[in-house]
């Protein structure tokens, strides 16, 4: 080290001691020099398990003081899939604390994000689980639309068991809701609710044109198409002859699936009418007098109170107050 001194006549008989200046402001900087050269805290730490431990934090080999506390935990992992942003000098206070690293100097960013790395449940292996129900319930190909998943979907990565709830299974119309049970290699996680549309693929009648409100439909303007519709039906017309010559309620666009809503047939039977109901079970035919509960044309479904049992039935008008129950 070269020093410099005052090279001015000494009046008193000290010297300045510039080199100890020098020195001193070395030795300040020393310090800061030192922690830059520490262990560094990586700026984004991934981890796959529920808790981020000393070890995660780092790249590289860790120092001896610093490898004793590996395994030590410093957070609560984020769930699967998220993510949690802390304080780099609030992470660097929480490690110093640890015995025999107060001295490393540790450095860190001025923000760290801690992930957890997860797993999504995609829908291609949920749905298959309501298609099962659906085809257990309904007769023919049927298909299930609009999956929605009711829980957490995001898990810990390892391998998905999945249980379905056959005996709470509920079915409202055409929509089914199925609970499932999930584990992680053999870990309860959790449950999901799942829920879809079902349908099955039939010969409706729709509008081969576009038709206007008030129009009284002909037989060029409607046309069998193959489509997919409730299980039940849906309310939708099969017989192409049953639209001829009833009214548009309103504005309907070609290929429209054609319902009593849509097109207003001419009433057969009016509220309050008395009505015969014709019961037919193969070549059994049993007739009753009923109450019509609501006005409707050929081919509509309306609700009939049954004279002699009082119980209201959904019928389909054949004719002039003339029905059949829908079984």
């Amino acid at each position: 080290m070269i020093c410099f001194f005052h090279t001015r006549p000494v009046t008193g008989g000290h010297l300045m001691p510039w080199c100890l200046l020098v020195l001193a402001l070395l030795l300040a900087l020393a310090r800061p020099l030192c922690a830059q050269g520490g262990p560094a805290v990586r700026p984004r730490v991934e981890v796959t398990g529920s808790a981020v431990r000393v070890s995660d934090l780092f790249s590289g080999t860790l120092p001896a003081a610093l490898k004793r506390h590996g395994g030590a935990t410093v957070f609560n992992a984020p769930m699967p899939g998220k993510e949690r942003v802390v304080p780099g000098t609030f992470l660097t206070r929480k490690l110093s604390l640890l015995a025999g690293v107060q001295d490393l100097g540790l450095t860190a960013p001025a923000r760290v994000c801690l992930a957890r790395k997860g797993q999504r449940i995609s829908d291609k292996r949920l749905l298959p689980f309501l298609e099962a129900v659906a085809r257990s319930t309904w007769e023919g190909p049927v298909s299930v639309s609009e999956l929605r998943v009711a829980g957490r979907r995001t898990l810990p990565l390892g391998i998905l068991t999945f249980a379905p709830d056959t005996k709470r299974v509920r079915i409202r119309k055409n929509r089914i809701e199925l609970p499932v049970s999930v584990t992680v290699d053999g870990a309860a996680t959790g449950r999901l609710t799942l829920s879809g549309e079902a349908h099955t693929m039939q010969h409706v009648v729709v509008a081969a044109s576009d038709i206007q409100r008030g129009e009284t439909l002909t037989a060029s303007q409607v046309s069998l198409a193959l489509m997919p519709v409730p299980p039940s039906g849906g309310n939708l017309l099969t017989d192409p002859a049953l639209a001829v010559g009833r009214t548009a309620t309103r504005a309907i666009a070609s290929g429209t699936g054609l319902t009593a809503r849509l097109i207003k047939a001419k009433p057969l039977v009016e509220r309050g009418d008395g009505v015969r109901i014709r019961y037919s079970l193969g070549g059994l035919v049993i007739t009753a007098t009923g109450i019509a509960k609501e006005t409707g044309g050929l081919g509509d479904f309306i609700k009939v109170k049954n004279s002699r049992s009082g119980k209201a039935v959904t019928c389909r008008i054949i004719g002039q107050r003339r029905v059949e129950p829908f079984l």
